[in-house]
């Protein structure tokens, strides 16, 4: 075993394992995987399997089931691949719940878990493009240039680049380049900024548990593409003509590239960098004077 940890039935495992405040976090469709992954995960954690190994294997499933969908542009192909993406969210579920049980949790971990979503999303989005462009030969090359893109928005890639922008001009305060006052001199354009684009930043900026934040923030999620994949199975499995699975798959690929702009265009028209720093340096301020 990975520790001394012991638990004496299975009940005290999933205690430990999923208590009752991760429900708070844990997206609504993750928990239909909980009672499998539960008693996956007690299997496992008898066996003495550690949480990273079943996250690796986590990788390698989901790059399978996306592999699968691409090569195999078949009903039953499309069905083996989700099937797999399935088991592979699974094993997501699965290494979390061993960690917490046997008090394990590490950032090499948690770079891990990320690392799964970050490959397996953008796969998903690629595959299952390619597998409707194979059915839709007509609009191939327009299905594949917007899965293509919506691949990349799976990144997240503008809410990164704030992050980081943040964290260099909280670590880089030397370098003019990263010195907030070289950017906040024109005071005036700042509050037109603010007034015309308050209720843009406010929808950032807002408690993520409540309104339209939090509805966009679990559907873009790697459980909510294979709940939509999925539906998009059994509408084909039930004589449903592909164009209309094609149309949805679109739809969703087109708004997760949307959503990328309307984030872009919050960030050019507002002050919500600065807000963010300082937000994160009243945070390190108020740890300091904690300590």
């Amino acid at each position: 075993m990975t520790n001394n940890i012991k638990y004496d039935n299975f009940h005290q495992y999933v205690n430990k394992a999923f208590p009752p405040q991760k429900l708070i976090i844990d997206p609504f469709l993750s928990r239909f995987y909980r009672p499998f992954s539960l008693r996956l995960s007690w299997l496992l954690y008898r066996s003495g399997i550690t949480p990273n190994f079943v996250t690796f294997n986590q990788i390698i499933t989901g790059l399978i089931g996306c592999l699968i969908i691409s090569l195999y542009p078949t009903t039953k192909g499309f069905l083996t691949g989700i099937l797999i993406l399935h088991f592979s969210y699974l094993l997501d579920c699965v290494d979390g719940e061993i960690a917490r049980a046997t008090k394990t949790e590490s950032l090499q971990g948690l770079f891990l878990d990320k690392f799964a979503h970050a490959i397996t999303m953008p796969g998903i989005f690629i595959s299952v493009g390619y597998y409707y462009s194979q059915n839709n030969p007509k609009f191939q090359f327009t299905i594949l240039l917007i899965c293509f893109f919506a691949s990349f928005a799976t990144f997240n890639p503008v809410n990164r680049l704030v992050i980081s922008i943040v964290y260099q001009l909280g670590t880089k305060k030397d370098f003019q380049q990263y010195n907030l006052d070289e950017y906040t001199g024109n005071h005036n354009e700042k509050k037109k900024k603010k007034k015309n684009s308050f209720f843009l930043k406010n929808i950032i900026e807002t408690d993520e548990s409540k309104g339209l934040f939090f509805f966009a923030k679990n559907l873009f999620r790697h459980v909510s593409y294979l709940a939509i994949i999925t539906l998009l199975l059994i509408l084909e499995i039930i004589g449903i003509p592909l164009i209309y699975s094609t149309i949805i798959w679109l739809f969703i690929s087109f708004s997760l590239i949307i959503k990328e702009f309307i984030i872009l265009y919050i960030v050019y028209s507002t002050d919500i960098i600065e807000s963010r720093f300082y937000k994160l340096e009243r945070k390190f301020d108020s740890l300091e004077i904690n300590k």
